[in-house]
């Protein structure tokens, strides 16, 4: 007996997710109704596919097997559908995003809202974190990554770049003196955001393009860019981070370039996909939205 489309669309969400109760949350069912589905699929193969437990879904050595295999055939027959149908450049479907939680609050978001508005048949699922995210763990479609990328079997896309500037508040300054020389750096404290693997060393491009490496002495690191910003605004320290976090308070003089002509290396950005020949309409479309969004927002350079 054949087993039904859905329900092998079904099994790779339940891999892709790693819980039957994550993949009924998708296609608003129960649970239960999940287990019966898959237990189906089971039987008309004869092998078990899935291993079950209360918290999480694994994956057996059959099911892994059926897995890498199924999912290719059903991305081809999806480009075939989409080929027959016209559809091919409409995005459909849910598109689930992960991207770290300042960044992707105040960009992702919307870049997301706009192409939702554009694109009817187009679901949305954003997580915001500045931890490390499984991508297959977590189901993922796209993975926004800031700077530079450990290998990965994941499909890279450059969408751009982000400047930065070593910033501190004028308190903190009027305290401790404001730097005039790279070397000046040495002599003060630096906030540093561990979510970008900030290291005691800083190399910075004058813009005449002398490169100066300092250290940048530090006893506070933190994993979220927001609390950063919080901590050297109240006058904490001085810390290197990406103009478009800090551009309003750098207007406002709430914050202050502390060595406006110099600056350290841009940060990279990527958008993360997994391989395949086909690559679905709202991955492709929502990657092409963010690489144009990026050149023409303020603070980012592509």
């Amino acid at each position: 007996m054949k087993s039904n489309l859905d329900d092998l669309h079904l099994f790779c969400r339940i891999v892709e997710t790693g819980a039957l109760r994550a993949a009924a949350a998708e296609i608003g069912t129960d649970p239960s109704n999940v287990s019966r589905r898959l237990s189906g699929l089971e039987e008309r193969l004869g092998v078990q596919l899935i291993a079950r437990s209360r918290a999480r879904s694994t994956t057996t050595d059959a099911g892994r097997t059926y897995y890498d295999q199924l999912k290719p055939l059903l991305e081809r027959m999806e480009a075939l559908e989409d080929d027959v149908s016209g559809a091919a450049n409409d995005p459909r479907g849910t598109l689930r995003i992960s991207a770290p939680i300042d960044f992707g609050t105040q960009y992702i978001g919307p870049w997301l809202r706009e192409l939702a508005s554009q694109s009817p048949r187009l679901s949305v699922d954003l997580i915001v974190s500045d931890s490390y995210v499984d991508f297959e763990g977590e189901g993922l479609d796209i993975a926004i990554r800031i700077g530079q990328l450990s290998d990965s079997a994941l499909m890279a896309r450059r969408i751009g770049a982000m400047p930065l500037a070593v910033v501190g508040a004028p308190k903190y300054l009027k305290e401790r003196g404001t730097p005039q020389t790279p070397d000046d750096l040495t002599a003060h404290d630096f906030i540093l955001y561990s979510g970008l693997r900030a290291g005691a060393k800083l190399l910075l491009t004058h813009r005449d393009g002398i490169e100066k490496q300092v250290v940048t002495p530090s006893r506070f690191s933190v994993n979220n860019l927001g609390g950063v910003g919080r901590i050297v605004l109240a006058g904490g320290g001085l810390h290197a981070g990406p103009t478009w976090f800090f551009s309003e308070a750098l207007d406002s003089g709430d914050l202050i370039n502390v060595l406006p002509d110099w600056a350290p290396p841009t940060y990279p950005v990527y958008a993360l996909y997994a391989p395949g020949a086909y690559v679905p309409a709202k991955i492709r479309r929502f990657i092409d939205l963010a690489a144009i969004r990026m050149r023409s927002t303020n603070g980012i350079i592509a």
